[in-house]
């Protein structure tokens, strides 16, 4: 595509071994063609993914997309991971600057929906995010952990925020601190980067 930008005005079409054939729009397509191509995010924003079983960790990631608009922070999308496609998904994670995973602990490993978007994120080799998560349990809070490790492991020049809300069951009172430090802890982040 480097060489396509340099002779754009003579191109008439873009024909792809798979999707649709190009006609018009060229400056778009080749603006896309080099966010994904070096995995460069599209904007600036939170793409916040949620795996909830009763509705807690669904609510917490809604919390803190709240806490994110007070501070000013309008760009963001929350998704459920078991209602939305897993293309689509992708495609938001393209999109998206900041990422936040937040999933409940299902028997004592990461939600099956959710561990299935990471697994399409390491085979899309999804990189340079800025992640922070969100973990749910009743008796033993281990999705954080393996959501990290997963990370780690698997994708690179990957930024993971230190702080992280840990919660039994529902996003109590006494977790609220948690949750107010994880907003600004993203909202600080994507101030930085809007610095760079």
């Amino acid at each position: 595509m480097g060489k396509a930008a340099t002779v754009l005005d003579k191109i008439k079409y873009i024909c792809p071994l798979h999707g649709p054939v190009w006609r018009r729009d060229f400056p778009y397509l080749l603006d896309k063609y080099t966010h994904w191509s070096t995995y460069t995010p599209e904007e600036k924003g939170v793409l916040i993914v949620y795996a909830s079983m009763y509705g807690n960790t669904e609510s917490a990631a809604q919390i803190l997309a709240s806490r994110l608009c007070e501070k000013g922070i309008t760009n963001i999308r929350v998704c459920d991971v078991s209602n939305i496609h897993v293309s689509e998904l992708i495609a938001e994670t393209f999109k998206y600057s900041h990422l936040v995973l937040a999933s409940v602990t299902y028997n004592l490993g990461i939600y099956p929906v959710m561990l299935d978007f990471l697994e399409h994120m390491k085979a899309l080799h999804v990189q340079k995010r800025t992640v922070t998560i969100i973990e749910n349990g009743s008796w033993a809070v281990k999705s954080g952990d393996l959501m990290q490790k997963f990370i780690d492991d698997n994708l690179q020049d990957m930024t993971i925020l230190n702080e992280r809300v840990s919660m039994a069951s529902a996003l109590h009172e006494d977790k609220q601190q948690e949750m107010e430090q994880l907003a600004q802890a993203l909202a600080d982040s994507l101030q930085d980067t809007e610095q760079s």
